[in-house]
């Protein structure tokens, strides 16, 4: 059997029409959550409030008139994300475009940048791994590469979670959708680390300088320290694996490991299927807002030009399937002709065209950017391997919802 995936066009002739108002929670409505939601349920809208200098993350109002909704239907919304990989600039002196998300503190100072805040979104605002990514839930399961995953731990504290996704390109992963929302926005910050390199965790003791103790400071467990003759020691038990002691190592003692992109795609994919056993598959509402479509993830702080038009509100109780349709959708709008797309050689102007097979993404050799438009399957593998590890289905119904135009 198909799923359903329900789609609210872009246009909009009249207040009635509005995307955030209106069309967002009418999409919740059309995957019957009042019907679920009970008087006090605790919702988590997990969402992306956006890198420090991205520009294109989802306004609040598209978030903010979700919470509405839900307290209409009698729940208590909450906002939330995850910490992002890495060391808070307090303790790395260091600006990059990732900044700014690390931690708790900094993670909400962003945000409030943005526009998200408890006044503005009339719920609170929070981190689903803790003040600094160590709140974890260890969900054994059955995956591609992975056999266990590390679940964002205050998922415990939520009744229904709605997945509420900024449709875009993704440099690693072809594109970042629903199944991007669970399986990077769902999990801890060494999940996140663990999506990019695997589990690698490796220490060469004998090299580290007696004199240096900056893995030990940074270490939020003390499963880090050094004994009386100065040796490093490390006590796995306590380890919460956030793994903010490579990122600070400059002697680079600690091994984290690296993978291919299939391999990235693989654990992404393996994290989404945790995120969803643990937290119980009937009790995930997903929407993707399919506007400001740029080759980038919210999580950098390039905010180019879309390369295709708005294409509107989806939403489905099936996260692969709502990603395929958004893909396909994407997939049969023609191109900006001020977007990077347009400069690529080799490929139409007029759609419908397999867009992300050639929107810029990494290049393993040299850790830069590639804009040449060279073809990569990796949104279909996304896709492929979500559906056999299943996450959902590929085939779905399409099912358009219109609002009359006088409203």
């Amino acid at each position: 059997m198909k799923s359903d995936v329900f789609y609210f066009t872009a246009r909009t002739h009249s207040r009635g029409q509005s995307m955030s108002k209106y069309k967002g929670p009418l999409a919740l409505n059309k995957l019957s959550i009042e019907k679920k939601v009970k008087t006090n349920d605790n919702i988590v809208i997990k969402t992306h409030f956006g890198a420090l200098e991205n520009t294109r993350y989802l306004r609040p109002s598209y978030i903010r008139f979700l919470c509405d909704y839900v307290k209409e239907l009698g729940g208590i919304p909450s906002v939330a994300e995850s910490c992002g990989w890495g060391l808070p600039e307090s303790v790395s002196g260091v600006h990059t475009e990732y900044s700014g998300r690390a931690s708790e503190v900094e993670y909400l100072e962003t945000a409030q940048k943005h526009g998200y805040t408890k006044e503005t979104m009339g719920a609170p605002i929070l981190m689903l791994d803790g003040k600094i990514g160590i709140d974890i839930e260890i969900q054994k399961i059955n995956g591609k590469i992975f056999n266990e995953v590390l679940v964002a731990g205050r998922l415990r504290e939520f009744d229904y979670m709605i997945i509420a996704t900024h449709f875009k390109g993704h440099a690693g992963g072809g594109f970042g959708g629903s199944i991007k929302n669970l399986g990077i926005g769902c999990v801890s910050k060494g999940g996140k680390v663990e999506a990019h390199t695997g589990k690698t965790f490796e220490i060469n003791f004998d090299n580290c300088n007696p004199e240096c103790k900056s893995c030990v400071n940074i270490c939020p467990t003390n499963a880090l320290f050094k004994d009386k003759d100065n040796k490093l020691v490390f006590e796995e038990e306590k380890c919460k694996l956030c793994y903010m002691c490579a990122s600070v190592c400059k002697d680079k003692i600690i091994n984290i490991g690296s993978v291919p992109q299939d391999d990235f795609v693989t654990q992404m994919v393996d994290n989404a299927k945790g995120v969803v056993e643990y937290f119980g598959k009937d009790k995930i509402f997903y929407i993707n807002y399919a506007i400001d479509i740029t080759y980038q993830c919210d999580c950098t702080g390039g905010s180019d030009i879309p390369f295709v038009p708005d294409i509107g509100v989806l939403a489905s109780l099936d996260p692969v399937a709502l990603d395929q349709a958004t893909v396909d959708l994407i997939h049969k709008s023609s191109i900006s002709p001020h977007s990077v797309l347009s400069e690529v050689e080799g490929i139409p102007t007029i759609g419908p065209h397999e867009w992300f097979s050639h929107t810029p993404r990494f290049d393993p050799k040299s850790g830069e950017m590639d804009f040449s438009g060279k073809e990569s399957k990796h949104w279909e593998l996304q896709l492929k391997l979500a559906e056999e590890i299943g996450l959902g289905k590929r085939d779905y119904n399409l099912i358009e919802v219109k609002i009359e135009k006088n409203k």
